[in-house]
């Protein structure tokens, strides 16, 4: 896809987002070999067999009978080292060629089975698990064992020093961070007598973003989607650009008191900086599409709120504005934020994607009390891009307060109810009928 944002130098973390702790896993799991007998009780009375005939032979002196044993005796002795070597220097991989990819993108996998000894295996089977989410469009089919997991089966005989190939295309159905495997390898002699079975707990991971979809299609103005933000504040403190200290003034974040100052005078002192002219997008993604927040959720409404706010992301990105990221998510782990503060970096796309994919349908609080909270965080003119299907009157006060101080505000709405008037200067885009008209038309899928 040829908006796919670059992912190739990953900075910073972002805050909160699991891809990183997944994404940078070592993966130190080691294989678990087991060696079972295929469940056949008589193959145990045959060595038993074979072994009383030698016996029998040697003691009557019957010399067919005897090597009748003796080639039984054999036979099952290389049973048990071919079996013993079967999965020695076997090696399996599971092949992608990116981790990152958008909703309803298709994407190629490679699965490689190499034999790496001077050992011919007659049969070998390979199992691995992959998530429902990633349809099969052209491989063989898929088995469905289990829930939520679909099973992709392979049985072939390999020479030595062959390598194996199976090539598959996923389509991704599903926004999310997914796990590919874990997967199994089983072979053994070529006498069906025993087999080994390997297990590789490696598991490669991939990040389907959500869907992007160009401005202009979601019935949005193209001159000035986000209203007017160049004009009255349009200025902001620098952090990286200090200017002087002055005295503490209630609601000053404590981030830039200057304690070393503080103690020498005696008095709380701030830390003042530089204006820059930077413009800044703030995106501020609503996951709350009911009220009370913890109860209710509804997941296709917010795949529409998603869809917005990345289509709006891609947007800022495409103008080089400083983009941040707010959510109102359950925090992934517990005791951070799902937040990306505010960069230009060439990876800073892909890091608000890639937290928008992760998002839960779960809000740990309100949407209006967590911006009424974090807002004074935000840089002075700020523009804010509001994404959201749920305006209750709280949220509605809390925007007009912050019009009032200085930020510009776009609000994309996706709520099947009307939104109600927002306070005067604030732009506001009604996308729910494009976006269920691009689901009627397949353009983009359904949540």
């Amino acid at each position: 896809m040829s908006n796919e944002p670059e992912t190739s130098s990953r900075k910073a973390p972002v805050q909160g987002d699991p891809t990183d702790t997944i994404l940078s896993d070592a993966r130190k799991e080691s294989r678990v070999k087991e060696s079972i007998l295929t469940r056949h009780p008589w193959q145990t009375l045959w060595a038993a067999c074979f072994l009383a005939l030698m016996v029998l032979g040697a003691v009557t002196g019957q010399g067919l009978v005897t090597g009748f044993g003796v080639m039984g005796l054999v036979a099952g002795a290389i049973s048990v080292a071919w079996n013993r070597l079967a999965l020695e220097k076997l090696s399996y991989e599971r092949q992608l060629p990116a981790r990152f990819a958008f909703t309803g993108e298709e994407i190629s996998m490679t699965l490689a089975l190499s034999n790496k000894k001077p050992l011919p295996l007659t049969w070998v089977r390979l199992e691995d698990e992959i998530p429902d989410e990633l349809e099969v469009v052209s491989g063989d089919t898929p088995w469905k064992f289990l829930l939520n997991v679909q099973t992709l089966r392979h049985r072939a005989a390999i020479k030595w020093y062959e390598r194996l190939r199976w090539e598959y295309r996923l389509r991704c159905t599903k926004r999310g961070l997914f796990r590919l495997g874990p997967a199994s390898i089983q072979s053994g002699d070529p006498f069906g007598f025993l087999r080994s079975t390997v297990s590789e707990p490696r598991q490669d991971t991939l990040v389907v973003y959500p869907q992007v979809v160009p401005l202009e299609e979601l019935g949005i103005p193209a001159a000035r989607p986000l209203g007017e933000i160049r004009g009255g504040l349009r200025i902001f403190q620098d952090p990286t650009r200090l200017a002087g200290l002055r005295d503490y003034e209630r609601g000053d974040p404590f981030k830039i008191i200057d304690w070393k100052a503080t103690a020498r005078v005696q008095q709380l002192q701030v830390r003042t900086f530089e204006p820059s002219t930077s413009t800044t997008v703030i995106l501020v993604v609503a996951v709350d599409t009911r009220s009370p927040f913890w109860e209710t959720f509804a997941p296709e409404v917010l795949e529409r709120v998603l869809i917005a706010a990345a289509s709006v992301a891609r947007y800022a990105a495409e103008k080089e504005y400083t983009i941040g990221l707010l959510t109102n998510d359950l925090p992934v782990p517990a005791g951070q934020t799902m937040t990306v503060p505010p960069a230009t970096d060439r990876d800073q796309l892909a890091l608000v994607l890639g937290a928008l994919a992760t998002v839960r349908p779960y809000a740990f609080e309100a949407m209006y009390d967590r911006l009424g909270t974090h807002s004074r965080q935000f840089p002075l003119g700020a523009t804010l891009a509001v994404a959201t299907a749920f305006m209750p009157p709280e949220f509605v006060d809390v925007l007009g307060d912050l019009k009032d101080r200085g930020h510009k505000i776009a609000v994309f709405y996706v709520g099947e109810e009307l939104c109600p008037e927002l306070a005067e200067g604030i732009v506001l885009h009604e996308l729910r009928d494009h976006l269920v008209r691009m689901e009627e038309t397949g353009e983009i899928l359904a949540g």
